[in-house]
């Protein structure tokens, strides 16, 4: 009886414990959480605009 051949894990943790593999994975998740404080920071200000009251 054949075996299965468990490759596509292997080959996958190969690929991505590159270190330049590693450091593009790093950078695109700190895109996102750069992304996701900016859109935060937009939408205080946009609330600190509209609560001032006027007069």
């Amino acid at each position: 009886m054949l075996k299965r051949r468990r490759t596509h894990s292997f080959k996958r943790n190969v690929i991505y414990s590159s270190s330049t593999r590693r450091r593009i994975m790093l950078r695109n998740l700190h895109k996102k959480v750069i992304w996701r404080r900016r859109m935060f920071a937009m939408q205080q200000m946009a609330e600190l605009n509209t609560a001032t009251p006027v007069g």
